[in-house]
């Protein structure tokens, strides 16, 4: 048999040529006493080379030494046979699986009982708090494994008025008509008061590599931030403003800056409106310098991966592994071989490279933004793989952004990364994955595959397919950068 290199995958599993002593088998998915689903799946895993039949039907065996099947359930009880065998044996695993058409409600435990009322209900509060280091906003209170979607970072020393309470969020007013929810430890009482003051004098200058907006406040006020395209806008709702600002002061050395404007859309939310001169944004902070309001915007690098700072994100490690597929090759392992193959690509071509880390370590999320924003990188990209669906199937690449001035990256990434043969699972906007919240630079996760899917399985476990992967990642790179060139003419 020809040998293939599985440079993840653990070597006991990959003797290739010679007989094995044994014939192994190891059921992964399918061996559970009741189901609920018609179509029930079983995955398997054995020597590579092997033969494998699920109820007298032989299947794939990938070069992994998965093995799965389709099994259609009648009702009532079911007997799966899975069957492997070589020239020097066999052995069988008899399957004992109920097919029940009649699913029961959820239980929960008196604890989860309790919790779940507590997140359904909302207590009405009524008091004042200041916001700690790392709060954020959230537009309501919803949730999943991402947590709530987001509307943004807010620092710390602002006071907001709470007015509800629901499990482990307060519900904050914003303005007389808008509203936000904020996770609980994020917020400290005070009593200090909340009230509506005017805004004062703005100075936007050129401040070497990033053209600052200053407006001049009375105190600190919460603001909520986004991006628009087409003309491309940074724009900031400030609760809690009115407008004095008699002096708007614009200096002719800006870079990335064209104008400044506000609009007064309701009587106590103040906008920000700050135009660019491009269409492309290379980022931006939103920030209090004692009680005045400062907006940063970076100046643009040159749109070339040379002399680029760009930032590689290896997804999971350490105690978290990540998805694990059937032949048990582990996320973590699989995106830092990724990313280290795209490293050695970047740094050819000039590059220099900023990784939140360079081995099996596990830096949580706070600590990777860190490390992207202390080393002022120019955009980044993380790299994960997904897990879901059939393990029969090609599921395919996505990517997500969080920003819709990150989009053009990702649409970039997406278009050759299917150049592959991957399905198009789809470019994901709103991601709220916390490596895609930073506005300070450009930066998109890629999804390459799918690690519970046998098909795409036996591709990420080939070492040779990271260099295919990592060479469609720069290309896009340079795709989206060509972009930049062209929008500038």
């Amino acid at each position: 048999m020809k040998c293939f290199k599985l440079g993840l995958v653990a070597m006991a599993m990959m003797l290739c040529g010679s007989a094995q002593a044994k014939v192994d088998l190891k059921i992964v998915r399918g061996e559970v006493d009741t189901v609920y689903n018609k179509t029930h799946y079983v995955v398997g895993v054995t020597n590579v080379g092997n033969r494998a039949y699920v109820n007298g039907d032989r299947v794939h065996v990938y070069k992994t030494g998965s093995f799965a099947a389709a099994v259609e359930l009648k009702e009532g009880p079911n007997t799966i046979s899975v069957i492997v065998d070589d020239t020097m044996g066999e052995v069988e695993k008899i399957l004992n699986v109920y097919y029940s058409t009649n699913r029961p409600e959820k239980l929960f435990t008196s604890r989860q009982a309790k919790k779940e009322l507590q997140r359904s209900k909302m207590k009405k509060r009524d008091f004042n708090a200041v916001s700690k280091k790392g709060a954020y906003l959230q537009y309501g209170d919803g949730d999943d494994r991402l947590g709530g979607s987001k509307m943004g970072y807010v620092t710390e020393g602002i006071v907001f008025k709470v007015v509800g309470e629901k499990g482990d969020l307060y519900k904050v007013q914003l303005s007389q008509n808008r509203y936000a929810f904020m996770e609980k430890e994020y917020l400290e009482p005070t009593e200090e008061e909340v009230e509506t003051v005017t805004t004062g004098s703005w100075r936007v200058a050129n401040k070497g590599d990033y053209d600052q907006v200053y407006i001049s406040l009375p105190k600190r006020l919460p603001y909520h931030y986004w991006t628009e395209l087409d003309p491309t806008r940074i724009c900031i709702d400030v609760f809690g403003a009115m407008d004095n600002s008699n002096w708007m002061t614009q200096y002719f050395d800006t870079e990335i800056i064209d104008y400044v404007d506000f609009n007064q859309v309701e009587s106590d939310v103040y906008r920000v409106i700050i135009k660019l001169k491009e269409k492309y944004s290379w980022g931006y902070s939103v920030d209090y310098s004692g009680t005045s309001l400062v907006i940063n915007v970076n100046h643009a690098p040159q749109p070339t991966i040379k002399g680029m700072v760009i930032g590689l994100d290896a997804g999971h490690g350490g105690k978290h592994p990540g998805a694990i597929s059937a032949s048990g090759l582990k996320e973590k392992d699989v995106n830092l071989s990724l990313v280290n193959e795209v490293k050695a690509l970047l740094e050819a071509k000039g590059a220099k490279i900023v990784m939140s880390r360079d081995g099996d370590q596990g830096p949580t999320m706070g600590e990777r933004k860190k490390t992207f924003k202390d080393a002022g990188v120019d955009l980044m990209i993380s790299i994960h793989n997904n897990s879901g669906g059939s393990p029969l199937s090609e599921m395919g690449s996505c990517t997500a952004y969080k920003h819709v001035s990150d989009r053009a990256l990702a649409v970039a990434m997406q278009k050759r990364l299917v150049e592959l043969g991957h399905k198009n699972f789809g470019v994901i906007g709103n991601f709220n994955f916390s490596l895609n919240a930073p506005t300070e630079y450009p930066n998109v996760l890629l999804e390459v595959l799918f690690m519970s899917s046998l098909p795409e399985e036996e591709k990420l476990a080939d070492v040779q397919y990271h260099k295919k992967v990592a060479k469609q990642v720069v290309l896009a790179l340079e795709d989206y950068l060509n972009e930049v060139k062209a929008s500038k003419k």
